[in-house]
């Protein structure tokens, strides 16, 4: 299994091959782009978080990417917005994907059914991002009649249904997310862009403040719909974890692990790259998922992570 990481600063590359890491994904911005789409056309699903998470230019990608090559890691480029007009679509077929092509770019993550088609024309390496939908083995193998094989499954599938899927559509490179970053909507569904002044769903249901209604005036009732909203307001998925799920996803042949998180601290994603490795190292040496569970490392703050599975990817190993 691959460790698949974000970067948001270049000098970040050297330290996160040296800690173990295996491929890199990273978004940019372009001025002019903006210039011509405006401000609310999104290149990738964080425009919306201005250079916090893209904080380089076209140009710079180009030359980050043969960094990232140098260092023996593969690098892929977000192009996974909500949505592109055609026009848009024309923008990216002419300007960008011949440039990521010439720089040997491993792969684009795609949204888009017409922008997997010109990505692939273009040559480049497609991986169908979350954006996607893949939440069965005929959607996956829609895409994958396509061409693309490398597929990023959504956040909240159980390990059976992504096991029901690489066994059902085995011949596909399947990319799981492991670490940081949860969130309580499917991307896929979600039409809300990552917008705090658009009133994004997400951010609205984090940050303002809420009075709860009900048509029973039940205390149980009442006082369960609070207890709910308190626990998936400050535990659900802030930062979520996959480690648990080590084992399983080695003997179902996952081919990556995603640690979230491109507008993150780089400290906080280097100490996932360590703790990811070295529970990599402690897989090798058990004979059985519960030796493993007994003997893996837990994240450092798994106090707040572990209550109740809440922030768990999978729960279901130990919930």
């Amino acid at each position: 299994m691959k460790i698949l990481v974000p970067l948001n600063h270049r000098e970040d590359i050297a330290a996160f091959s040296s800690l173990g890491a295996d491929e890199i994904y990273l978004g940019f911005y372009d001025e002019k782009w903006e210039e011509r789409f405006g401000t609310y056309a999104d290149i990738n699903r964080m425009s919306g978080f201005g250079r916090l998470a893209n904080q380089y230019s076209f140009s710079e990608i180009l030359e980050i990417i043969q960094s990232i090559r140098s260092h023996n890691m593969d690098a892929f480029v977000t192009m996974n917005a909500n949505v592109y007009s055609t026009e848009a679509l024309r923008w990216i077929e002419a300007r960008y994907f011949p440039a990521l092509a010439e720089a040997g770019v491993s792969g684009v993550i795609v949204s888009t059914e017409s922008m997997a088609d010109i990505a692939l024309k273009a040559g480049l390496q497609v991986v169908a991002s979350t954006m996607l939908g893949l939440y069965n083995s005929d959607i996956v193998r829609y895409y994958y009649s396509m061409g693309i094989r490398r597929m990023i499954v959504p956040r909240d599938l159980s390990l059976c249904e992504i096991a029901m899927i690489r066994e059902k559509v085995p011949d596909i490179d399947l990319e799981v997310f492991f670490m940081r970053n949860g969130c309580v909507f499917s991307d896929s569904y979600c039409l809300g862009t990552h917008r705090k002044e658009c009133g994004s769903t997400c951010g609205s249901l984090r940050s303002l403040p809420k009075t709860i209604v009900t048509s029973s005036s039940d205390f149980q009732y009442r006082h369960d719909a609070e207890l709910n909203d308190l626990l998936y307001q400050n535990y659900f998925h802030h930062d979520a974890c996959g480690m648990c799920a080590l084992y399983q996803m080695k003997e179902m042949g996952v081919t990556s692990l995603k640690i979230v998180g491109r507008a993150d601290v780089p400290g906080s994603v280097a100490e996932d790259i360590r703790i990811t490795k070295e529970n990599m190292a402690i897989l090798e040496q058990c004979a059985s998922e519960k030796e493993y569970l007994e003997r893996m490392i837990l994240p450092r703050n798994s106090y707040r992570q572990c209550k109740l599975g809440l922030s768990c990817y999978y729960p279901e190993v130990r919930f």
